[in-house]
């Protein structure tokens, strides 16, 4: 009889404590549950006593890793509560000449974005969109390296040749008045890279040095005559004047330059003929300018003989005078 008394007590409180985890299951309050992902809210509920993972898994809502679950995932749930989830956006990102890579954001825009990444643009560097744009899942971002390339060249300008007609020079005579001179210009270009790819080229000139013309003087004037000389050489005189030449006789006399006078000597105006020429006068002959005389003016030559007779003879005539190259 106690056996048994002892069995059935054990099976009643058996029963009772199922009944009591049956009752105590049924009885738990019912929790209301407002589920926010990205934009979209939805309003439900769950008598079960979970975490907020188990609960957002058991209603259909999935997310990964990147996401973001507020509260967190192991936080209770409990009445009333606001369950938010923030999808990550992937993103296409490549810095420079690296490799792409995908990144996992949850920034709302890419000057946000980079901060994560912790990335500070340089004064070299650009985006392939702007800093402000907003994230969307699947955009390709893009930061450039940007690259001048400055190149230098030294450059010839080329001299002009100016010839100029000259009657101080017989004809076929050119003389150099001005050696000509090539000039400088440097040449500067600028070769902008974008991630190593030639985008852009900018080329400026500049003048170093001027180059300077070359001045040609082409003679124009007829060809010196040529005259014979007592041994019978020829002679090119340089100039031909016209003057008034009267004949004097002087024996025992001395020139201006300290020499006895006598025949060939020949008193000039300085100005006009310098003392030392050797002339050549037609119907006199050869002679030297070594005398001057207080009449002598202008183009105005005294012609010195022997005698007094031959002085006569001569008289005073207008004379071609020959000036002399060499004698």
């Amino acid at each position: 009889m106690h056996k048994v008394h002892r069995t059935k007590y054990g099976l009643v409180l058996s029963t009772l404590a199922f009944v009591v985890a049956a009752l105590t299951t049924g009885m738990s309050p019912y929790k209301t549950v407002k589920v926010t992902v990205n934009s979209r809210t939805l309003q439900t509920g769950t008598y079960a006593s979970e975490t907020v993972g188990q609960f957002l898994r058991q209603s259909g809502v999935t997310y990964t890793g990147y996401d973001l679950v507020e509260p967190a995932r192991t936080t209770p749930v409990k009445d009333g509560m606001h369950i938010v989830v923030k999808r990550a956006k992937a993103v296409r990102f490549t810095n420079g000449l690296k490799r792409p890579i995908i990144v996992h954001t949850l920034a709302s825009t890419v000057g946000t974005m980079l901060q994560g990444l912790h990335i500070r643009l340089s004064k070299q560097e650009s985006l392939s969109v702007p800093l402000r744009a907003t994230i969307r899942n699947g955009m390709a971002v893009a930061l450039l390296q940007h690259r001048v390339r400055v190149v230098l060249r030294s450059m010839t300008i080329p001299y002009r040749t100016i010839r100029l007609a000259s009657s101080s020079y017989v004809k076929g005579q050119d003389v150099v008045v001005t050696a000509g001179r090539v000039g400088k210009r440097k040449l500067v270009t600028r070769l902008m890279y974008v991630n190593d790819r030639l985008v852009a080229k900018k080329s400026t000139t500049s003048v170093v040095q001027q180059p300077v013309n070359e001045v040609i003087d082409v003679g124009t004037a007829p060809a010196a005559p040529v005259v014979a000389s007592r041994s019978d050489a020829s002679l090119v005189t340089s100039e031909v004047l016209t003057v008034v030449a009267t004949a004097y006789a002087n024996p025992g006399g001395i020139t201006a330059t300290g020499a006895p006078a006598g025949y060939g000597d020949i008193a000039v105006d300085p100005s006009v003929i310098p003392l030392g020429t050797k002339l050549y006068i037609p119907g006199y002959g050869y002679g030297v300018a070594n005398d001057t005389g207080g009449a002598i003016s202008g183009y105005r030559i005294d012609l010195c003989f022997d005698s007094t007779s031959q002085a006569i003879d001569f008289g005073r005539q207008v004379v071609q005078v020959y000036v002399l190259k060499n004698a």
